[in-house]
């Protein structure tokens, strides 16, 4: 008895420092926490009832469901407010991005949910760059239990995800665009620069190319 009561003691203080790390005071919502940061691998090998487990697994499934959609709605806004000019094929681009599965990942790897998360044994010992699945669906399980220690206040979960991890992933996406371009603008050589790298800097000019179809 009194190692169950220091193994959830125990518990507490990890959840405890989770919210200290993720940096919300006066956080609220922490059995939704605890929930979210329980995976259901964890779940069904712990000594609980089926019914209980089945009651839990559907627990998380419906937060990472609910922050699914929020970080979607957060992303999609996002967007549409820091480029005004930009198509709506343009937008989706970005913002698939930024909420596919090796983001989310990273930004699970950022919160240190490998660290405080509740994994069962099979997952344990796994490199991290194989469950990317996993932690992006834990990511959006916490940002549901965000979302409702914000007491469902979207600007303020907003301004968090976006402070915390969407703002730096869209400069680093953005940064790695205009170095391809940049690369891309290196590489491109007219008809005499190319002549030239081969040792034909005299060669006859009959508007040939490199890369012109014969045809």
């Amino acid at each position: 008895m009194t190692q169950l009561y220091n193994q959830k003691q125990q518990r507490q203080q990890q959840i405890q420092a989770f919210i200290k790390g993720i940096g919300i005071s006066e956080f609220q919502a922490t059995e939704a926490l605890e929930i979210a940061l329980r995976h259901p691998s964890f779940i069904y090998e712990s000594n609980v009832d089926r019914q209980t487990k089945d009651f839990q697994e559907k627990a998380y499934r419906r937060l990472a469901h609910l922050g699914d959609a929020i970080l979607g709605a957060i992303v999609t806004d996002y967007l549409y407010e820091r480029f005004p000019e930009s198509t709506q094929g343009e937008l989706t681009e970005d913002k698939q991005s930024l909420v596919d599965k090796a983001q989310l990942s990273e930004f699970a790897i950022k919160l240190n949910l490998p660290e405080f998360c509740l994994l069962g044994k099979s997952l344990k010992g796994k490199p991290l760059n194989e469950q990317e699945r996993l932690f992006a669906e834990m990511f959006e399980a916490v940002l549901g239990a965000v979302y409702l220690g914000f007491k469902r206040d979207f600007s303020q979960v907003s301004s968090w995800l976006i402070k915390h991890f969407l703002a730096g992933a869209l400069d680093e996406i953005l940064n790695d665009e205009e170095d391809d371009e940049e690369n891309f603008e290196d590489m491109s050589l007219d008809t005499r620069d190319y002549l030239g790298m081969i040792g034909l800097e005299n060669f006859p000019d009959y508007g040939w190319a490199p890369g012109d179809d014969d045809d």
